[in-house]
């Protein structure tokens, strides 16, 4: 039993002696590493936020409990690059924003420290933000114009879908006015067609489109600058009697008329000298008609058109047929006072084409000089009941 005793006092001994040991070490390493004392933080930045910008960043956060901090410290690149902002605590939460710049494009870390008074620091707070630059612009594209067409003194651009995915948030338009003022006219990402008001003839206006990355960002970035011609209609500058229901040049009352201010092949005034203009009561209105059968002789070289001086450009001329049958027939511009015969209608014009019944029909051609033109319809009708109507014309010039 006394054995038993001495073993364990021994045992307990031991243990007691191993407990100094490690106190002593802790004191040690205290003594070492504490300074003899607790650890004291600085209190840290809260709600920290990387507000990405071109070619710099933003730091944002709140100070919120600690009254003792007078600085701030964020590091970057592996603490490799730092800024110190200074730092007055109010009595409330304190604001802080801290503007980094001529940072390289990239997406980056940010370490975040505060210091207070007594030169104890706070916890790492980390936070990670992007820098856009010159790769992130040379990928912006410009919105896409569906049409730009003028009426009036007024051009309506009408825009293609603006991806909201992009960052698009719309475009801003520049325009010379009749007063040859420029004009500046902003469209929304979501709006659909835009109107330049009392807008110069003949001229083109310019736009970009306008981007913000991010919900955060401090900076917006812009597309480059696109020139865009204007699609105009200048049918009342050049053209008479472009219907729709086309006046008549005798005043009759008849099916059969002559349609005023247009030119017509003696062959097409098959009905005692009257022809060109149909006014039949099933039509919308008296309407340009080349027609053979039902009674009326073969057309065989019909021409109806009119003879105007345009400048250089792109033009398009456009025009609404109604029912159309047999024979052959042409929308043709050719150079001069007339319209080549049939046989030579291939050779003999500036553009021409065929055309369908019930439906907006088009012809484009362009002059690389000013140049009198004749322009309109051409028919070879055999007497089998062949026709065509036409109910309207216009003309624009392209951008």
């Amino acid at each position: 039993m006394n054995t038993r005793n001495k073993i364990n006092k021994t045992i307990l001994f031991c243990c007691l002696l191993l407990a100094m040991a490690a106190c002593r070490k802790m004191d040690d390493y205290k003594e070492n590493y504490l300074g003899n004392g607790t650890i004291t933080y600085a209190g840290k930045i809260d709600s920290v936020k990387a507000h990405p910008g071109d070619g710099r960043l933003m730091i944002s956060g709140l100070l919120i409990a600690d009254p003792k901090i007078t600085q701030l410290r964020i590091y970057w690149n592996n603490k490799a690059d730092s800024m110190v902002v200074p730092v007055t605590r109010t009595s409330g939460v304190d604001t802080i924003r801290a503007i980094l710049k001529n940072m390289e494009e990239a997406v980056k870390s940010f370490t975040l420290v505060t210091f207070d008074k007594y030169g104890n620091r706070s916890v790492d707070v980390t936070v990670a933000g992007r820098v856009y630059g010159a790769v992130y612009k040379s990928l912006l594209l410009n919105r896409t114009v569906k049409l730009a067409e003028m009426a009036g003194d007024s051009v309506t651009v009408q825009w293609n879908v603006l991806d909201a995915s992009t960052g698009a948030l719309g475009s801003q338009l520049e325009f010379t006015d009749n007063s040859n003022a420029v004009k500046k006219v902003y469209a929304a990402r979501t709006d659909t067609k835009t109107v330049l008001k009392n807008f110069k003839a003949g001229t083109k206006f310019t736009y970009r489109t306008v981007f913000l990355p991010d919900t955060l960002a401090i900076d917006t970035f812009y597309s480059g600058y696109q020139s865009v011609g204007v699609r105009a209609e200048i049918t009342s500058q050049y053209l008479k009697n472009p219907g729709p229901s086309f006046k008549n040049s005798d005043g009759g009352t008849d099916r059969w008329r002559i349609p005023a201010d247009w030119t017509v092949s003696n062959d097409v005034k098959n009905a005692n000298g009257k022809g060109g203009l149909d006014a039949g009561s099933w039509l919308p209105g008296p309407s340009l008609s080349i027609e053979a059968g039902w009674g009326l002789p073969t057309v065989p070289n019909g021409k109806i058109y009119q003879t105007i001086t345009l400048p250089a450009g792109r033009y398009s001329f456009e025009f609404v047929t109604g029912d159309c049958d047999g024979g052959e027939r042409y929308v043709s511009v050719a150079k001069g006072t007339t319209l080549p015969d049939i046989a030579n209608v291939a050779t003999g014009t500036i553009a021409k084409d065929g055309f369908v019944k019930n439906a907006t029909n088009v012809l484009r051609f362009e002059l690389t000089e000013t140049t009198q033109v004749s322009i309109g319809f051409q028919g070879k009708m055999p007497d089998t009941n062949a026709f065509f109507k036409v109910f309207s014309v216009k003309l624009f010039s392209l951008p």
